[in-house]
Order: structure tokens, then C-alpha cells, then sequence
């Protein structure tokens, strides 16, 4: 199989109404993106989508700034999602503040756990998150028992306090190194593969950046025109296909083999 040919079959042009988004989207992020998505006039990168339900793995921000500016149809790289090469971890929430202004978040209530204990706290619903701070202490927020979604909607009032703190959104294997930065990580349960779909159908999404989709062969800077996708289905396909074609014919498309930085 060519490489054009891979790419046709893995890319479709589908409905955004037929999608759905598993995650809230942040504000500041979501106005930064629907301002440079118009100001270039592209879909730089496409959507991930699992290919039998139509969730949005990656790219609810740009699923959301394409529902705001009435765009009919996307880009979407479509995955199985069952696949065990497809893995999904979490995003954790980090930011410099003291214990001080943390104990005087509106309505939290506090507990004084150790590490270990209060990771298997937040991970079997005991509390919607744990405050790891820059001198190892460690905090879970609104202790208490939940159900799955009693616990969402408890995580996202929780980390919503801190929201206009503009707090960063790190890898897990990133937490020692921030904490020993002197910040404090907001460590959180992560999901599965059932309870993301779940959550996305009955559209009831998870808190912000709640996931981290680790996705072989992700397809990046495609960079579709946005008018092409207010066209119709079979005419933006269309589109689709003579742009990969030359593309590829002149050597424009790389696959890296190696882990990479990208810089936006």
C-alpha cells in the first residue's frame, strides 16, 4: 500500500453533527484556536475518531471551534478504538500555588493523606482529587464516596476554582519533575476506554483535558481548507483527494519513526 493510498484510508470527511466531543472544552484554549484557525482559514490537524460510535478522541477543541463557525463537515482520522495499540491515560493538572491560598478554595474540604493512600482514594472514587504540593504533602479535595458521575461533576467544580489560574496540563510521568519546580499537581483518576464512550454518547463530558490518547500513525498538519468543508460531503472528499495526491507525489509527506517535538 502506498502511502497516498494509507492515508485515503484512514482520513473521511464526516457530518460534525454525527460527532461527539467526551470532554469540556477550556475557554482561553478554545478562543486561541478558533482565532488562528480563522486567521490561517485551515483544519491543520484532523480530528481522531473512534470509527463505530464517532467520538472524538483528540481534537475537541477543534470539533467545538468548527460547531461554532456552522462548518458541516470535518476531517477525521478514523481509528478502531478496541485496539490494544490505541492507550489512553490522563492529563494532570499543575500549578503554583501555596497551601495557604489552597485551603481558601470556596467550599473544599480537606484531608491530610499519604501519597500512595490518597492515589487509591481518587482511583476508586473516594474523592475527585488529590493536591500533591512541593513539600510532599498531600491533600484529597471533598473526600467522600461517589459514583462515576457524582465524581466528574464533584472534579469539575473542583478544578474549576482553579481554572483562571491558567493552570498547565502535564503527562503522569511529568508530576516528580513538577513538583520538585514548586508546583503543586491536582492528581486525578483516570478513565477507560468504555467510560469515555459512554460519557460522550449520553453527552455528559468529562472535565477538561481529562484524557491523554496515545494514537500510532497520528496524521498532523494535513491543514485542510475550511471552505472545503462547508462544501458538500462528496465535493470536500474530492478536495480531499487531489490535495494528498499532490502532496505526496512532490514528497511532502514524512512519516517519523522517532519521538518528536513539535512546536505550534
Amino acid at each position: 500500500m502506498t502511502v497516498l493510498e494509507e492515508m485515503l484510508e484512514k482520513l473521511e470527511i464526516r457530518q460534525v453533527k454525527s460527532l461527539y466531543g467526551h470532554e469540556q472544552t477550556i475557554s482561553r484554549s478554545l478562543k486561541r484556536l478558533k482565532e488562528g484557525m480563522l486567521n490561517i482559514g485551515q483544519l491543520v490537524d484532523p480530528l481522531i475518531v473512534d470509527k463505530k460510535t464517532g467520538v472524538v478522541l483528540d481534537g475537541n477543541h477543534r470539533l467545538k471551534v468548527l460547531e461554532i463557525l456552522e462548518c458541516p463537515h470535518a476531517v477525521c482520522q478514523t481509528v478502531d478504538y478496541n485496539s490494544p495499540e490505541i492507550e489512553v491515560k490522563t492529563w494532570q493538572p499543575s500549578l503554583k500555588i501555596t497551601v495557604d491560598e489552597l485551603t481558601k478554595l470556596d467550599s473544599i474540604k480537606y484531608e491530610k493523606v499519604e501519597k500512595e493512600e490518597g492515589m487509591r482514594a481518587v482511583d476508586s472514587l473516594r474523592a475527585p482529587t488529590m493536591a500533591m504540593t512541593p513539600e510532599n504533602e498531600y491533600y484529597l479535595l471533598n473526600p467522600g464516596k461517589y459514583k462515576l458521575k457524582e465524581m466528574i461533576e464533584e472534579q469539575k467544580y473542583v478544578l474549576g476554582l482553579i481554572e483562571d489560574k491558567g493552570p498547565n496540563y502535564i503527562a503522569e510521568e511529568q508530576m516528580e519533575k513538577e513538583q520538585k519546580a514548586g508546583n503543586t499537581i491536582f492528581y486525578r483518576r483516570g478513565y477507560t476506554k468504555e467510560e469515555i464512550i459512554n460519557s460522550a454518547t449520553e453527552h455528559t463530558p468529562l472535565p477538561p483535558k481529562s484524557t491523554r490518547h496515545l494514537i500510532p500513525e497520528r496524521i498532523i498538519r494535513l491543514n485542510m481548507r475550511l471552505g472545503w468543508l462547508h462544501l458538500d460531503a462528496e465535493s470536500a472528499q474530492k478536495e480531499l483527494t487531489g490535495m494528498l495526491k499532490k502532496r505526496a507525489y512532490n514528497g511532502n509527506v514524512r512519516r517519523y519513526y522517532e519521538p518528536v517535538i513539535v512546536i505550534y
